[in-house]
């Protein structure tokens, strides 16, 4: 479903006289020509049926049609001819029309005569013209709109005087003449009226011959309470009730909410007990325009200078605490938050128990001029906020909201009111310089390509094969950390030593007890309907010295046996890490861990040992979890276990920033690299399965489009991806690390260089974020890992979040760049097979929160479904990715952060015996993998 609006016109409207004789669009501009509908409408039909649309709503221009707005001032028939030929048009191409009588264009006759709006009067001339309407057009219309967006109009022509008729008070806006306190309450009840009396003569004369449907369109935005307080919330409700129940409460009760009552006093106007009868129940459906929601405060405000604007008592913005409400997503005023769709949605069934159509919902581009054509079709934001919003809809929908059609704003290009031709909203690209030649976008390609434009998303959307699971690490959900043999590793030092380095000073001693509540866990799994499940092997589990010399501590190989064992009997493919963190503290000790060559060796006897005792049934090994993230952490900023780094870097009292990194990370890589090298040699032809590492990753994306700025994503990219990735590859470091670096990064003799090139049979790609990546000119003789990229990263450019923030302060929900870091890794280091081994996001562990509540993690479903579809678009240009694991399966203990953020799937109550608890996250995971359509399925 689509719709226009802005169609050429050669009669005069109140709009028309607005462009005429103020400045008050953005580039003077006006609708004189416009995509010139009027004549172009069956090109644009063919456009629209080659999409497959189901329905097109447009407004009849009532100039048009009576160019005095009255039937006794004359009909225009040539007007008439032309909505008859477009309706005529529409269904011969199987597209239903969707009317609206009245779309802000007053005959200006009108407004000039008596007021318009502000009158009585209009009420009557209002029915006329919809009998007629009826009369002509409605042998074929079966979907009617009276009037669009009631409250927009009032509010902006008579209180703020943006539009036309352009009336406020001088004290509220630019306006020469107009009354912001009582002006648009008396348009609007005019309007409720003109409706109710327009609706009334359709149900009496025509309805039961022409079976159609009539209602009226209101813009709303939902309202989230800025803060968690009760004056806080009650704003909310009144700013729901100043905008929607404006018009939809007297429509279904009889008259305006109480809230209104009370705060406007008598310069609300009431109803006779004859006009309350005709407009109760005067609604087939409601049509509910919406773009973004905003944050609602009480305002305090007591001014006697009274306006509409402020009646409400409510301040209502677009962030909190310096942060958007989400994704700047056109002009400077929506912000994509796709929760307030379906939340509006589910608020009007519940107070109002009415059929909606969704008949606006979209996006601005701006009309950028120094774009080409081709550029300015790539529209992916657009996709996605549709996708994002269709899903939202699809909740509200399966949670009982009577919605029964969606319409995309705007099918054209258009002009855009007071933005003039400054923003473009259309799925279709108008070329305004070049005869307003029409171009469809890839949002309408994907309108007609992707199953009427669908996030259809599950499992078979996938190439067959592909695993989804989810996972874990030993220390940050096991517990038992001294039971049955186990001895301590560097994080169980690192939090008794350094508690101020955790936020809640917690240890993950106790965690989730997966080690004694594996089972349950694993039934969990099975329910979601997990492929796959990755954990990692606590080396000081089973070798608690850390050396087979030392001795096995066999009570823990059997419960890795047992763990094994239970998933493969579930269904559910191991898919196991060697070392995720966890060095035994006797070999820290010893020798000083990886900042020794002696842990390769030591590294690859638990390695052999582990294939030895678990590769007749694993066949997915990951040696090393993120050691580009370990190295930086752990030795250049010292936050993480074992806590070195420089003393001008961090808080640590031993380590060197400006070495250790590049020496750990080369131990690391040989570790790595011996392993696989035994296993390939020793176990791969008969256990049959793939050795890999994994990465931390974050996609970089220049700040600013200039050479130094993408020069500097690129070094980002070598220095953190790179480092580990490219002697992996080609058997030595980047070459921009080694001119930048110098001595200080290690070399690789011959035999290394050979036996670290190849060594992996696939990369696991850790994902979460993206970043900015800025040139910096740091020339500190202070040497660190952590300035010697010399790039500046932020999350953040012009003030303006990359993402939508979420609870965790380096989180912000930035999909594309999952697909972006996929394509990368493909193009520069030979396609090697990906297994994306960890993506997900955290909510704030929020104790004051039921736990009933605390299981909605709604923004954790979007994340993941938006990540999978920006993955699969990779898959698709030929990207080898071939699993997909969320982190994590269960709430844990979550490294630095401790307690204080919640990434599982799982919800587990620490509180209350560690009783796990599925989220609506895992819900969604589990009907995506039952092959039941996530997100939503058509027009």
């Amino acid at each position: 479903m689509n719709h226009c609006h802005t169609c050429k016109s050669n009669v005069s409207s109140i709009f028309n006289h607005l462009i005429l004789v103020t400045e008050k669009i953005s580039d003077h501009s006006n609708g004189d020509v416009a995509d010139e509908f009027y004549y172009l409408c069956k090109e644009d039909i063919a456009a629209m049926k080659e999409i497959g649309l189901d329905t097109f709503k447009f407004s009849i221009s009532w100039p048009r049609v009576l160019p005095k707005g009255k039937i006794s001032g004359g009909v225009n028939w040539k007007g008439v001819d032309f909505y008859n030929s477009l309706i005529n048009e529409l269904i011969s191409n199987g597209i239903e029309p969707f009317v609206t009588i009245f779309h802000w264009d007053l005959p200006q006759v009108l407004e000039d005569e008596y007021g318009g709006f502000l009158s009585p009067q209009i009420v009557n001339d209002f029915r006329d013209y919809a009998d007629f309407c009826f009369r002509e057009f409605g042998d074929r219309v079966k979907y009617w709109i009276t009037l669009n967006e009631p409250n927009l109009y009032s509010k902006y022509g008579y209180a703020t005087g943006e539009y036309a008729p352009g009336r406020c008070s001088n004290y509220i806006g630019n306006c020469t003449e107009g009354n912001s306190a009582t002006e648009p309450y008396l348009v609007t009840h005019h309007m409720i009226l003109s409706h109710a009396t327009a609706a009334n003569l359709y149900g009496h004369k025509y309805k039961a011959s022409q079976k159609g449907i009539i209602g009226i369109t209101v813009n709303t935005e939902w309202q989230i309470p800025k803060y968690q307080t009760v004056s806080c919330r009650k704003a909310a409700l009144r700013a729901l009730d100043f905008k929607l129940g404006w018009i939809i409460h007297p429509l279904t009760f009889g008259d305006y909410p109480k809230s209104m009552r009370n705060l406007v006093g008598n310069r609300l106007p009431n109803f006779t007990d004859e006009q309350t009868i005709l407009i109760k129940g005067s609604l087939d459906f409601v049509g509910v325009n919406y773009y973004t929601t905003r944050y609602a405060e009480k305002s305090n405000s007591s001014s006697s200078l009274l306006s509409y604007t402020t009646d409400s008592h409510v301040n209502d913005t677009v962030e909190k605490n310096g942060i958007p409400i989400g994704e700047l997503a056109g002009g400077n005023w929506i912000y994509m938050y796709p929760r307030g769709l379906r939340e509006l949605s589910l608020y009007v069934k519940r107070e109002y128990n009415l059929p909606i159509y969704i008949t606006e919902n979209g996006m601005a581009d701006a009309n950028n001029s120094s774009l080409s054509v081709d550029e300015a079709l790539d529209d992916s934001l657009r996709i996605t906020y549709l996708q994002l919003h269709l899903s939202d809809l699809l909740q509200a929908i399966k949670k009982g909201a009577d919605v029964r059609g969606y319409s995309v704003w705007s099918f054209l290009d258009d002009f855009e009111w007071a933005s003039g031709y400054t923003l473009r909203f259309g799925f279709t690209y108008v070329d305004y310089s070049n005869g307003v030649r029409r171009y469809l976008k890839k949002s309408a390609l994907c309108l007609k390509t992707c199953d009427k434009f669908s996030t259809t998303l599950n499992r078979s959307s996938f190439p067959a094969g592909f695993l989804f699971g989810a996972g874990s690490s030993a220390y940050q959900s096991e517990g038992a950390t001294y039971a049955d043999g186990r001895r301590r590793n560097i994080w169980d030092t690192f939090v008794i030593e350094h508690p101020e380095k955790i936020s809640d000073h917690s240890t993950g001693d106790v965690a989730d007890e997966f080690y004694y509540l594996y089972k349950g866990d694993v039934a969990l799994m099975k329910e979601i309907g997990l492929d796959t499940f990755r954990f990692s092997i606590a080396w000081s589990r089973v070798l608690p010295e850390g050396k087979i010399s030392a001795g096995v501590n066999w009570l823990g190989v059997k419960f890795y046996n047992a763990l094994i064992n239970d998933l493969l009997s579930n269904g559910i493919e191991p898919f196991v890490t060697i070392s995720h963190y966890d060095v035994p503290q006797t070999l820290e000790d010893e020798y000083g861990g990886f900042l020794s060559p002696e842990i390769v060796n030591d590294f690859r006897d638990y390695a052999d040992f582990c294939f030895q005792e678990f590769g007749d049934r694993v066949k997915y090994w990951i040696t090393i979890n993120e050691p580009n993230l370990f190295t930086c952490y752990g030795y250049a900023t010292g936050i993480l276990a074992p806590g070195r780094c420089s003393n001008y870097i961090g808080n640590c009292t031993q380590g060197n920033s400006a070495t250790e990194p590049y020496l750990v990370a080369h131990h690391i890589i040989l570790s790595h690299a011996t392993a696989a090298n035994l296993y390939r040699q020793k176990y791969q032809a008969f256990q049959k399965g793939i050795i890999g590492i994994t990465l931390d990753t974050a996609w970089q994306v220049p700040k600013y489009q200039t050479v130094a700025n993408r020069k500097a994503a690129l070094r980002a990219l070598d220095f953190y991806i790179g480092w580990i990735l490219h002697p992996m590859t080609f058997g030595d470091y980047p070459k921009i690390m080694r001119k930048i670096v110098g001595s200080r990064l290690p070399t690789f003799t011959y035999e290394q260089s050979n036996l670290v090139k190849g060594s992996l049979d696939f990369l696991g790609v850790n994902y979460y974020t993206s970043k900015y990546a800025e040139d910096s000119n740091s020339s500190s003789i202070l040497l660190s890992y952590t300035t010697d990229s010399h790039v500046n990263n932020t999350y953040e450019k012009n003030g303006i979040p990359i993402g939508e923030p979420t609870d965790v302060s380096w989180l912000y929900i930035y999909p594309k760049g999952i697909r972006e870091i996929v394509l990368y890794i493909a193009k520069k280091y030979n396609s090697p097979p990906i297994y994306i081994t960890e993506n997900g996001m955290g909510y704030t562990n929020n104790r004051s929160l039921p736990v009933g509540e605390a299981l909605k993690d709604s923004t954790r479903i979007k994340y993941h479904q938006l990540h999978l579809s920006y993955l699969l678009q990779a898959i698709k240009k030929g990207v080898d990715v071939r699993g997909y694991l969320i982190w994590s399966f269960l709430d844990d203990f979550e490294g630095a952060s401790g307690y204080t953020e919640r990434f599982g799937l799982t919800y587990v109550d620490y509180n209350k015996k560690l009783t796990r608890y599925l989220k609506n996250s895992a819900l969604w995971y589990r009907n995506f993998l039952q092959k039941e359509t996530v997100g939503f399925s058509g027009f």
